[in-house]
């Protein structure tokens, strides 16, 4: 869809991000953290009320920096502000998470809120009746200050049953430094992707570090290829809803080349079929990979005083390469909004679960905190602190420069057998070897019986 661009100064920084639609994830380890709140009085509101114990699910395990610290600090600041409420927050990585809450889904586990990824993740908790409906009505306003076309993710038959937390589109992470100590140029083409990779390798550097083992990027990955090619945001989305076919198309085709082209020269690290995503952000972070393929939601890395300096001062953000001839633009941008928070249908108090959603998901909370600590870009208007660090700057200049979005990543605008289905095309591909077109005709088998 087409979208006009605009970049203020000091005051709203984002305006036209119409059906911006995403994934969002985060790596680490696991745990479980119980942020208990005073039980006292005495504090600002609610401190006659009955103490109440809410119960959080969340896929941010890393509690004190990135994404995980902004969260837990709008708790935080909820349990000051509410001291008869206590928060138990149960955290896992991304994979794990996802499983878990499949586990809760089947069992209505009654927690309070979870993290939700859009799409068919989210339409499976939905079809199960295991997120409640919310009013769009209610986060209209100052008061949320969301981006138009948002919820696209989150809505289900005209019904919204989530709120998105970040705006988020997929770029490449690189290290400057690696490219300028081994003189290899930062690619603004494909086939200058493919020889800067080839160079790397070549000196013993990991060219491009992936999250095989999760799967998805590749599909990600293959989309960016097919906007590239075609300049038509679309396509993709129109061949998971079985208006195109993913086989006997020319575009399809040779993005499908273009991957195996990817494959077959080594672009990515040695045994990245079996790296998660934390493996793969340590690879990266650690200097020991030149690229990431990765989400807006890294911007954290660049203030993660756990990362090494010299990394945290050489990390910048490139554009998806054009294919040379193709329609497609590098400002064509694969942006969606897929990571969020849903009320759970089972809570044992629902009203003071409400409060505390909408405390978290107002302005002045996630939306504030997370562009303040440079954790990601979020789904609501913010303004420029002017403490930005300067990888903030530059997914910003991706963002407000973007000509295009996508508004929905395809693997998760079909149901959740096509994901399952696509994503295991992908990684047939990838781990066993097999060709373009048994790609294309794996992923439209995937579309036809979805």
């Amino acid at each position: 869809m087409a979208m006009n661009s605009k970049s203020t100064r000091n005051i709203l920084l984002v305006t036209a991000l119409a059906a911006v639609s995403v994934l969002s994830a985060c790596g680490g380890g696991n745990d479980k953290n119980n942020n208990a709140g005073s039980g006292t009085n005495g504090g600002t509101a609610g401190s006659a009320d009955k103490e109440v114990t809410l119960r959080l699910f969340s896929n941010l395990p890393d509690r004190k920096s990135g994404q995980g610290l902004a969260e837990q600090m709008v708790i935080d600041n909820y349990i000051k502000a509410n001291p008869n409420v206590k928060i138990d927050i149960e955290t896992l990585a991304e994979e794990p998470f996802k499983n878990k809450l499949k586990a809760y889904m089947a069992s209505n586990e009654a927690l309070d809120v979870t993290m939700v990824h859009g799409g068919a993740e989210l339409n499976t908790l939905v079809q199960a009746g295991y997120v409640k409906e919310l009013n769009p009505a209610e986060y209209e306003g100052d008061t949320y200050k969301f981006l138009p076309g948002v919820y696209k993710s989150f809505t289900f038959n005209d019904k919204l049953y989530g709120l998105p937390r970040n705006s988020d589109y997929e770029v490449i992470y690189y290290n400057k430094k690696l490219f300028d100590d081994n003189g290899i140029k930062i690619p603004s083409t494909y086939a200058e992707l493919l020889e800067a990779g080839k160079q790397f390798r070549a000196k013993g550097i990991e060219p491009m570090s992936m999250n095989g083992k999760d799967l998805w990027s590749f599909a990600a990955f293959f989309q960016d290829l097919v906007v590239r090619l075609t300049g038509d945001q679309n396509l993709m989305l129109d061949a998971v809803a079985k208006k195109k076919n993913f086989t006997g198309d020319e575009n399809f085709t040779k993005a499908a080349e273009l991957l195996a082209q990817a494959r077959d020269t080594k672009l990515f690290q040695e045994s990245f079929m079996t790296a998660d995503y934390g493996a793969s952000q340590n690879l990266f972070t650690q200097g020991r990979a030149a690229m990431w393929y990765m989400g807006s939601w890294e911007a954290g890395m660049a203030t993660n005083d756990k990362l090494p300096e010299d990394f945290r001062n050489n990390v910048n953000v490139l554009k998806f390469p054009v294919v040379e001839g193709g329609k497609g633009k590098d400002t064509d941008l694969l942006a969606w909004n897929g990571g969020g928070y849903s009320l759970v249908s089972s809570s044992k108090h629902p009203e003071e679960a409400k409060k505390f959603f909408d405390y978290m998901m107002s302005a002045d909370q996630w939306a504030k905190i997370v562009w303040d600590t440079g954790a990601a870009v979020p789904a609501q208007k913010y303004e420029l602190s002017g403490k930005e660090s300067e990888l903030q700057k530059q997914l910003t200049e991706v963002l407000t420069g973007a000509t295009s979005t996508a508004g929905s990543i395809a693997l998760d605008s079909g149901t959740p057998k096509f994901k399952d289905d696509a994503q295991n095309a992908f990684g047939k591909f990838f781990a066993g070897g097999s060709t373009p077109q048994q790609l294309l005709a794996d992923l439209q088998k995937a579309a036809e019986t979805q």
